[in-house]
């Protein structure tokens, strides 16, 4: 599938992730592992480059060291001889604890404390508790849903490399011997089998492990280990579905692919970053944050220079938009030729933007129509700002997310009612709002919006329905002890069991944290909002 000609495209399938990948060269070196005689766990250390960047974007940790990001600044040091790649391990086997990398921050974080269960399709006896391997993800390589391609690897935990203080990230090696389908189910039953959206998971072996270092294929692997309490883990582990009064399965685990099949299978089917999409990434991903940064901070100046002097949409221009229009008139009534038709369109739209810079809601609807889906991307990689260079920005950004991934969500703000509303499918198939169409819509209202969105998207977490939650530190018992600073998307499954008062969760948002609006105390009709 290619990922880049599907620009920001969903179907029940895929979930698209692209649009320009960006960051520099990451230095590592090849592969790590002898060719011939006894062979040694060596873990490759990334170098720190995604975050080496201007001090408003920087990362830096506890002991002021520039982070490193697991999956932009290691390599999976795929080859050709041996069906064997690199991983960066997440859970290891038989943890407590649940662990998933968030992709903006490039930290891990505790998703959840596993609990003993019941298996919830009744096929599995036994109580099911924590995970029989280890889960990773492939450095740079998203799978077909968007997502960092997994990996689950079968060894004892004590060969596993380890970095005590945390402080570096490194890769581990890992034998693909095979792959596996695991189907979620959002809204279960999903009857049809193209309700069920598919997701590769590679299996692998640690090379090092005495026990699994003989094991090459599938059939080997799964004569070694307790394959019907693996099924019933990914069946169950990742959690379930409980809307209703009785708990339904969101995941099943079907189909068995052969090692190198499976492997070239997630190259085939999804996507891997090669060094000019993460450069273009990271580098237009800043830019855009900047643009829109320096454009919020003008208009915050223009409507509280104009507050108390507005009166109708026409006291908006200002004195170079209006001689603007003025030419462009007297153009329009002269016209000649094709380069006076080219000038008098380029005096219009000047005009036009002169004007979109006194309004933030005019400016904010012309910013989501014709960057929303660029916005979207880059929120999914790319850090926004540094929260410890400068405060007031960190926060515009984070609320600005939750408004994009909440329409992400498929929530469409009503400006006259001030609310937000679920965009339900008509019978065609379509969105009820086009969200891309002209709103009608105050500076007043636009704010509101903001404020209200912290709320809805609290109540979707409180639902057990897919949502994204804002955590500033990933502290507590389990936890990574590591800063976030960043939303984390929950598809609001939960386990079948009480997972103890470490399950508890933190606020959707930190409630010290305000929008800081932009309408002030002023009062303005709505004005019609250009594309």
């Amino acid at each position: 599938m290619n990922y880049l000609q599907q620009n920001c495209q969903r179907t029940n399938k895929t979930v698209f992730i692209g649009f320009f990948f960006c960051l520099f060269f990451i230095g590592c070196s090849s592969d790590p592992q002898p060719v011939a005689g006894k062979r040694e766990a060596v873990g490759v250390k990334a170098k720190p480059v995604w975050f080496n960047a201007p001090e408003r974007f920087r990362f830096l940790n506890e002991v002021n060291e520039i982070v490193a990001h697991p999956f932009f600044d290691l390599s999976a040091f795929k080859t050709k001889e041996r069906p064997e790649i690199s991983f960066y391990l997440t859970t290891p086997v038989d943890s407590l604890h649940s662990y998933k990398l968030n992709m903006v921050s490039g930290q891990l974080f505790r998703n959840r404390t596993y609990c003993s269960q019941k298996d919830i399709w009744e096929s599995y006896g036994p109580s099911i508790y924590k995970p029989s391997f280890s889960q990773g993800i492939i450095p740079r390589l998203l799978d077909q849903t968007g997502e960092p391609q997994n990996i689950w690897v079968f060894g004892a935990r004590d060969e596993l490399i380890k970095d005590e203080r945390g402080l570096s990230v490194q890769s581990q090696r890992a034998r693909v011997v095979g792959g596996v389908l695991l189907q979620y189910c959002g809204e279960y039953p999903c009857r049809a089998q193209k309700g069920w959206l598919s997701q590769l998971i590679l299996i692998g072996v640690n090379p090092f492990d005495p026990n699994f270092e003989d094991v090459k294929t599938f059939k080997q692997l799964k004569d070694k280990v307790d394959w019907s309490y693996v099924k019933a883990f990914a069946e169950n582990g990742f959690g379930r579905t409980k809307n209703g009064p009785k708990p339904v399965p969101a995941y099943r685990l079907v189909g068995e692919i052969e090692g190198q099949v499976a492997l070239d299978n997630a190259y085939k089917y999804g996507h891997e970053f090669d060094f000019e999409e993460i450069n273009s990434l990271r580098k237009n991903c800043y830019y855009l944050y900047d643009y829109l940064w320096r454009s919020q901070k003008k208009i915050r100046a223009t409507m509280k220079k104009s507050r108390d002097q507005v009166q109708n949409e026409e006291a908006l221009y200002t004195k170079r938009a209006k001689e603007l229009l003025e030419i462009a008139r007297f153009r329009r009534n002269t016209v000649i030729n094709d380069n006076i038709r080219a000038e008098v369109k380029k005096d219009e739209e000047a005009a036009e933007n002169e004007k979109r810079m006194l309004d933030w809601a005019r400016y904010f609807f012309t910013f989501h129509n014709k960057y929303g889906e660029r916005f979207k991307t880059c929120s999914k990689f790319v850090r926004p700002a540094n929260p410890k260079e400068n405060r007031e920005r960190f926060w515009f950004f984070a609320y600005m997310m939750n408004w994009f991934q909440l329409e992400d969500l498929n929530y469409y703000y009503l400006c006259g009612r001030r609310t937000w509303v679920e965009n339900t499918r008509t019978a065609n198939g379509k969105r009820r709002y086009d969200v891309n169409a002209p709103r009608r819509c105050s500076s007043q209202e636009l704010d509101q919006s903001f404020e209200m969105a912290v709320t809805v998207m609290s109540s979707l977490g409180n639902s057990n329905k897919p949502h994204y939650r804002f955590r500033e530190f990933d502290n507590g018992i389990g936890g990574s002890h590591k800063e976030i600073f960043a939303w984390n998307f929950s598809k609001g499954k939960t386990l079948g069991c009480n997972a103890r008062k470490l399950e508890e969760k933190p606020p959707i948002f930190p409630i010290d944290i305000s929008w800081d609006k932009f309408s002030g105390n002023i009062k303005r009709g709505r004005y019609d909002v250009i594309r």
